[in-house]
């Protein structure tokens, strides 16, 4: 160092810069010493390395991945405590994408369900809300970001969106909830409140009883055989889907960072009272009408194949 400057304070340029730095007009002494050194440092970069190259180098680093190798679809069958179930998975899980809730602002939706006094109502009609998205908004959402889709549509939703692996490639597995048929029957003929429907027990002939049946049905061609050919498809146990079937899922899906606690259940049917309905005291009606809805629905002939099966879900480790 005392080559290069003998003395920093002078105002003689010959004493107190090496010669090199005199060269360096309109600066100071010192000033010149460091653009010097400035310029020795930058002649150690070699010229070859491009801004470009150093971007595009950032660009191709490889990203953290911890999406399920496949997709997840939950058919919602009207009156299997979907509506519940999807608002739950979007709470708890990332990448939960569904008709009654996204996990994107699903935090902030239960937080608002908080502050409402007595029972939660669902929307419904032409009532929308963020635990409660119009299709039309899905669509133009895409499922690009998603790992868990769940719907309550016509089937043919699954097979033109998702059929065969078209999804960018991706094979889509799909769950389907099992009930119990008499006592989802009750629950649909619940749900046309105020005027819930009541099945015709006393009918003189099945044409009849089997009129009043039809009545209470709730878009039950949300499933469908066909799609068997498109997807493999499970099922799993109604009365076990918020405990064994979150739980099993927490084993597929990752855990979002913040979680609001306790979960706010959005009610979509008055609470039922099966003093009321007639076909618990008539065992000869039940028997036929559940006969009616296992050999006429494809619903109940695909939930009926799939209990007890291989297809259907073990929800175990968890009460």
């Amino acid at each position: 160092m005392s080559g290069l400057i003998a003395n920093p304070t002078s105002s003689t340029t010959s004493r107190c810069c090496h010669p090199v730095v005199n060269r360096i007009a309109g600066f100071s002494c010192r000033d010149r010493f460091f653009v010097l050194v400035l310029i020795f440092i930058m002649s150690l970069i070699p010229r070859n390395i491009k801004f470009e190259t150093q971007v595009s180098s950032i660009k191709s680093a490889p990203l953290r991945d911890n999406h399920p190798p496949i997709l997840y679809g939950h058919v919602h069958m009207a009156k299997t405590g979907g509506t519940s179930l999807n608002g739950i998975l979007a709470n708890k899980f990332e990448n939960v994408c569904g008709h009654k809730g996204y996990t994107y602002d699903a935090y902030q939706e239960n937080e608002r369900a908080k502050n409402h006094s007595g029972i939660v109502k669902a929307p419904r009609g032409d009532n929308w809300s963020r635990s409660r998205v119009r299709p039309t908004e899905m669509t133009l959402i895409g499922y690009e970001d998603c790992d868990y889709i769940s719907h309550e549509t016509n089937w043919k939703f699954w097979k033109n969106t998702f059929g065969n692996g078209t999804f960018h490639g991706m094979r889509m597995e799909l769950h389907v909830p099992c009930r119990n048929r008499i006592e989802h029957l009750m629950s649909q003929c619940n749900f046309h409140a105020p005027k819930k429907l009541e099945l015709s027990c006393n009918a003189t002939t099945d044409e009849e009883l089997f009129k009043s049946v039809n009545k209470c049905l709730l878009q039950l061609d949300r499933y469908d055989h066909e799609l068997l050919k498109h997807f493999e498809v499970k099922c799993f146990d109604f009365d076990k889907q918020f405990t064994g079937y979150v739980h099993y899922m927490s084993g597929i899906l990752n855990r979002r960072r913040f979680e609001s606690e306790p979960f706010i259940k959005r009610e979509t049917n008055d609470a039922r009272n099966k003093t009321e309905e007639c076909i618990w005291n008539n065992p000869l009606v039940l028997e036929k009408v559940d006969r009616y809805l296992l050999n006429t629905i494809p619903y109940y002939q695909f939930c009926n194949n799939c209990t007890g099966s291989k297809n259907e879900l073990v929800l175990s480790g968890i009460d």
